[in-house]
C-alpha cells in the first residue's frame, strides 16, 4: 500500500510541473505549457498537501497530510512517517517502522519515482483535453484531464489549475482498479531558504537503523 501511495504521489508532483507534454488539445497544452514555464522560474518549490484515496469497493476513505521539496532533480518527501530524499544521484529513503535506510542510485527509468522529474524532461506519453473553466468561492479554474497513452495502472489524471496563478492546486488519479488517489495543495511556497545538505540524508543521525546500501 505505501509503494502505491509513494508512486502516486510521484505521478501527481510530476505533473505540477508538466513540461510540453504531447497532447491533442491546444488549448490545454497552451496553459500547461505556461504552467511549466512559471513553474521554471523558482529556484525550489515547497507543498503541504492532502493525500486522499477512495475506494469504494472495500469502503475505504482516508486522508493523509505530507510534504514535498523539490528542486530540479533533487526532492525531499515526508509522508507516512517515511523521509524520502535525493540529491539526483542518490536517493535515501528511511522507514521508521521497518527502522531501515534504503540507499540506492537513482534510477534512468523513466517510470522511477522522482516527484519533480518532469521539470526539466519532456513525456510524450500523454494526450490531454480541456474540460472546462469553472468558478469556485469567487476564483476560476481550469479542469485538464490527461490520458496515458499506454501502459499504465490508471486511465486518467484529473488537473485543478488556478487560472490567474497558472497553478496546480488540486489532482487525481483514476486507477483501472476504481480507486481514486486525490492530492490538494494546501500550501505553496517558492525559493525557500534550504540549508547545505538537505537533499542528502546523514545516516548517522538515526543510529537505531539498520542501513541497506543497495548501489
Amino acid at each position: 500500500m505505501k509503494k502505491t501511495i509513494v508512486l502516486s504521489i510521484a505521478l501527481f508532483f510530476g505533473f505540477i510541473s508538466i513540461s510540453n507534454a504531447q497532447v491533442d488539445d491546444v488549448k490545454a497544452r497552451e496553459i500547461l505549457n505556461k504552467v511549466s514555464a512559471k513553474a521554471k522560474v523558482y529556484k525550489n518549490m515547497k507543498f503541504d498537501f492532502t493525500y486522499r484515496m477512495v475506494d469504494k469497493a472495500h469502503d475505504i476513505d482516508e486522508s493523509l497530510k505530507g510534504t514535498v521539496t523539490l528542486e530540479g532533480d533533487k526532492y525531499k518527501l515526508i509522508f507516512l512517517g517515511r523521509t524520502i530524499i535525493s540529491d539526483a544521484k542518490t536517493v535515501w529513503s528511511f522507514d521508521p517502522d521497518a527502522e531501515e535506510i534504503q540507499i540506492s542510485n537513482v534510477s534512468k527509468d523513466a517510470d522511477a519515482f522522482n516527484p519533480g522529474k518532469l521539470l526539466t524532461s519532456y513525456d510524450e506519453s500523454y494526450r490531454s483535453k480541456l474540460i472546462k473553466t469553472k468558478k469556485e468561492d469567487g476564483k476560476e479554474y481550469y479542469i485538464i484531464d490527461l490520458y496515458p497513452k499506454k501502459g499504465k495502472s490508471f486511465f486518467k489524471i484529473r488537473l485543478k489549475i488556478d487560472k490567474s496563478k497558472l497553478q496546480v492546486v488540486s489532482g487525481t488519479v483514476y486507477g483501472k482498479d476504481n480507486v481514486t488517489y486525490t492530492y490538494s495543495i494546501d500550501t505553496f511556497a517558492t525559493n525557500v531558504a534550504t540549508a547545505d545538505g538537505f537533499f542528502t540524508m546523514n545516516v548517522n543521525e538515526y543510529p537505531d537503523a539498520d542501513v541497506v546500501d543497495l548501489r
